[in-house]
């Protein structure tokens, strides 16, 4: 009976350390990818993550261009998400002509959606998702299902949370638990399971 304990034991903690790999997606381009695609945020520490992380992929070369998305008005500065986060791109180095911004969106599925006339005028072929870690998934997800028919290949190198998600210790805080809660309910919201197992990206 113990020892049937401790292996359940440890399947559990075996399940629970799983499931931060399957939110927070990772994979780069072996070649520079022709852009970055950054989803917006309006918190904070998110939106700095995440332009913090494009502008380190475009410094280290993975990535040409930025395109960053979001059309809602950030409190405080008074400006678009895409704005601020131009702003916060400029600001650590990368060059104003190489950032493109969409200025619609105001979730993520307009996020990915609103960003593909983008995508198209500029003949990009090979995206990199810039996204807050918990949420990779997700974003991988909504940009397949926004992207169905137009032939690119989709990577990931999202923003790490420090201080409020974990990869491998979401489950030992309640901010954690919370935050792997709200994007696993959205997986099943969104219908986006399915897109899992789609071929390509």
């Amino acid at each position: 009976m113990t020892a049937a304990l401790l292996l359940a034991g440890l399947a559990g903690l075996a399940a629970l350390a799983a499931v931060g790999p399957f939110l927070d997606r990772r994979r780069l381009p072996a070649a520079p990818a022709d852009a970055a695609l950054v989803f917006g945020a309006s918190t904070e520490w998110k939106a700095r993550a995440r332009w913090a992380t494009a502008a380190e992929l475009y410094h280290a070369g993975v990535v040409r261009h930025v395109v960053v998305s979001g059309g809602v008005v950030v409190a405080g500065p008074g400006i678009s998400e895409a704005e601020w986060f131009r702003r916060g791109l400029v600001a650590l180095g990368v060059p104003g002509e190489r950032i493109l911004l969409e200025e619609r969106a105001t979730h993520t599925g307009e996020n990915a959606a609103f960003a593909l006339p983008i995508l198209r005028a500029h003949g990009f072929r090979s995206v990199v998702l810039v996204m807050s870690d918990f949420e990779g998934i997700r974003a991988h997800l909504t940009a397949r299902k926004a992207w169905r028919g137009y032939p690119v290949r989709i990577y990931d190198r999202h923003a790490p949370s420090p201080g409020h998600w974990g990869r491998w210790t979401w489950w030992r805080t309640r901010e954690g638990r919370r935050w792997t809660g709200y994007t696993a309910t959205r997986l099943f919201r969104y219908r986006l399971l399915p897109y899992l197992w789609l071929p390509g990206s």
